[in-house]
Formats: structure tokens, sequence, C-alpha cells
């Protein structure tokens, strides 16, 4: 039996989309696979604390968490559940936002009250 993967998904904006997903094979190491939506024929093994680290390095770029699903040696996918993000992944928060901040003009030194000229 193959072992179950988490799903993450990248939707383009010309309607495609590109998928990844990892399986924690329970002895400290992942099976990751990637490719297009539905065809994630490539594959390696990491450890499992490098794929957490990806999945989250993922969802920073811009992937949603799917769900569960059984990927086959060709790499078809069939989606099991649909759930959350993985609790082992730290969720990611977008930061605020920060202003530009405007430069501040000094109006005596712009005005020339540094030379002793006044208006």
């Amino acid at each position: 039996m193959s072992p179950l993967y988490r799903l993450y998904r990248y939707e383009h904006g010309d309607g495609t989309a590109k998928e990844w997903a990892y399986a924690d094979l329970g002895n400290g190491t992942a099976q990751i696979r990637w490719g297009p939506a539905g065809r994630l024929r490539q594959t390696q093994s990491k450890p499992l604390q490098v794929a957490l680290e990806r999945a989250r390095e993922k969802t920073l770029k811009g992937y949603v968490a799917v769900g569960r699903a059984d990927i086959d040696a060709t790499g078809a996918v069939v989606l099991l559940s649909r759930d959350g993000p993985d609790q082992r992944v730290t969720p990611v928060v977008p930061a605020a936002p920060t202003p530009d901040p405007k430069p501040t003009r000094d109006i005596a030194a712009l005005l020339g009250e540094d030379d002793g000229f006044y208006f």
C-alpha cells in the first residue's frame, strides 16, 4: 500500500496548476512528489523536517493545502479527503504592510533661514 500524501496546489493565472506533495514514511524520512496537477511523476526522499520546511515555503509562495491524496507509481493523484493545512507546518501569517515613510524636510533650511536670510 502506498503512503498517504499531503497535497498542495498552486493555481496559475492562466488556469493551469502545479502540485507538490509529501508523505511521512514513519521513519524520519518523507517521500516528496511534484509536477503538473494530477501527474506528480517527479519524486525524491528527504528527511521529514526538510519536507515540513518545504511545505511551509510552498505556502509562502502561494501554494494551498488541498488535502490527503494517494499517488500511484505513475504519478496519478487520487484525492481522498479535503482537509486543512498540516498542523506540523508552521502557519504563514502575512506581515502587515509597512507604510513608506516620506522624507522629512527642514522648512527653515529650504527658506534659507540657516544663511541669515529671511523673507
